[in-house]
């Protein structure tokens, strides 16, 4: 699998994590009502740097991923947190942003890319330590639809239902979130939302133009994950939907999975795919996505994230719910995984065959992966 690491979190899971980490935060004993309550008057989150705190670690947190030695996960109003001891202490980074960030993309151990809510679109050169604003819903709001606009003044009036479907989704402002990233290297990478959103860049990001076209997607589902494994792309979305990408064509067809309702994410290498959703749900497919099968889940919650451990033929996958399982492979079978503190887990990364990094909305905390 390419060392790219790419997070997934769906825009309804999305939402319903935010609530619980509200309610999550009220019940807290020690948190003053100012904390919960705010009486400052609004802030935009795209003009606003992220609040710094002196302990990071129980802090809400999304996802997590790998950039070189070093770990990287982002989570609620901008936060940004790196590890370089593999997961047993994190320090806060500087954000240039409060919106709340869901998903990252490193293709290399400096490149990085972590997007979220209002659109948002930060990268990094470093690993991590300093990010900069490359995009957001208030630009795309204008540029993407201009960019369908003039396609279509030169002549190719099928792009206008595409162009109709984005001045659509940015009607009411620049919220909508971005849910997935992902880089193949540092130039070229994508990014995917709900209502059919899909940007692309060939300029590590200075630029992003929209591909909705290149989606076989008329009804324009929410794109809930982007992901790129064994040199293949894929898509997962609503209604059970998978798109797989024609290398020839440039375009995502869709493939047949069977299932209905919605994936938050895909993993895998070159063994197996991985999609998995609501209520526990798995489905596997060993011919590079043209097949899928569900497995036999002993998940109740939503499915949030997943990571191999791919010399052990293993992969983790973690619920909103606080379950903990890992799959293997070789014999087709689940165990469960005891955790420190089960929470509503949001990511899952295997920095080595030992261990696995969680973050949930309480932080992130190591478990052991034997």
């Amino acid at each position: 699998m390419n060392h790219a690491s790419t997070a997934r979190v769906g825009l309804m899971l999305a939402a319903l994590l935010a609530a619980g980490w509200s309610v999550h935060a009220v019940a807290q004993p020690d948190v003053p009502a100012a904390a919960v309550v705010s009486k400052d008057p609004f802030v935009d989150p795209l003009d606003a740097p992220a609040i710094m705190h002196t302990q990071v670690a129980g802090r809400p947190m999304m996802t997590v991923a790998r950039a070189g030695t070093r770990l990287v996960a982002v989570g609620m109003r901008g936060l940004i947190a790196v590890s370089d001891d593999q997961g047993k202490s994190w320090s806060q980074v500087a954000a240039p942003v409060r919106s709340d960030l869901v998903a990252l993309s490193f293709p290399t151990s400096r490149d990085g890319w972590a997007v979220g809510h209002d659109g948002v679109v930060l990268h990094t050169a470093d690993g991590g330590r300093n990010w900069v604003h490359q995009f957001d819903g208030r630009m795309a709001a204008a540029s993407l639809v201009n960019t369908y606009k003039a396609r279509i003044a030169a002549g190719d009036t099928a792009l206008q239902p595409y162009a109709d479907q984005l001045l659509l989704n940015y009607k009411a402002g620049p919220s909508l979130p971005l849910l997935s990233v992902w880089f193949a290297d540092a130039q070229h990478g994508m990014a995917v939302g709900p209502f059919g959103t899909a940007i692309a860049t060939d300029d590590g990001g200075k630029s992003w133009q929209p591909i909705l076209e290149r989606i076989d997607n008329p009804q324009f589902l929410h794109l809930n994950a982007v992901c790129g494994v064994a040199g293949d792309v894929f898509i997962a979305g609503e209604k059970g939907t998978v798109f797989r990408l024609d290398k020839v064509s440039g375009k995502f067809a869709p493939v047949e999975t069977g299932y209905a309702g919605s994936f938050f994410g895909m993993t895998g290498d070159a063994r197996a795919l991985f999609a998995y959703g609501l209520r526990g749900t798995i489905y596997r497919s060993t011919d590079r996505g043209a097949s899928w099968v569900p497995l036999k889940s002993p998940l109740h919650g939503a499915v949030t994230s997943a990571a191999p451990i791919e010399s052990r033929h293993l992969v983790m996958f973690v619920t909103s719910s606080g379950e903990a399982t890992l799959y293997d492979e070789t014999t087709d079978t689940f165990r469960p995984l005891k955790t420190s503190r089960p929470a509503a887990f949001t990511g899952v990364l295997a920095p080595n065959d030992d261990a696995l990094v969680l973050t949930s909305l309480e932080g992130a905390s190591l478990v052991s992966a034997r």
